[in-house]
């Protein structure tokens, strides 16, 4: 079976056209990575200040001395700015 004749049996099926079905699964995909993205951040968000507090972390400053760049926790590993930053 060819492409052009898939393509005409799903529009016969769907009454729509293939490239907009494909359109709609793209963007319903990235909704679907994007909850999942935020879900995640907010699950590590909500336990920050306890793992900071647990691992003593401490502030470090950029190579120019006037941000707050990072956190150095004792467990050797750096954690950046966007993890604390709601």
């Amino acid at each position: 079976m060819s492409l052009k004749q898939l393509s005409t049996k799903i529009t016969a099926l769907t009454g729509r056209n293939v490239f907009d079905i494909l359109v709609f699964l793209l963007l319903a995909m990235v909704v679907i990575k994007l909850i999942s993205l935020n879900t995640g951040v907010t699950v590590d968000d909500d336990t920050w200040s306890d793992f900071k507090t647990e691992h003593n972390c401490q502030l470090q400053k950029s190579a120019y001395g006037n941000q707050e760049a990072s956190w150095l926790c004792d467990d050797g590993k750096v954690y950046y700015r966007w993890r604390q930053q709601r």
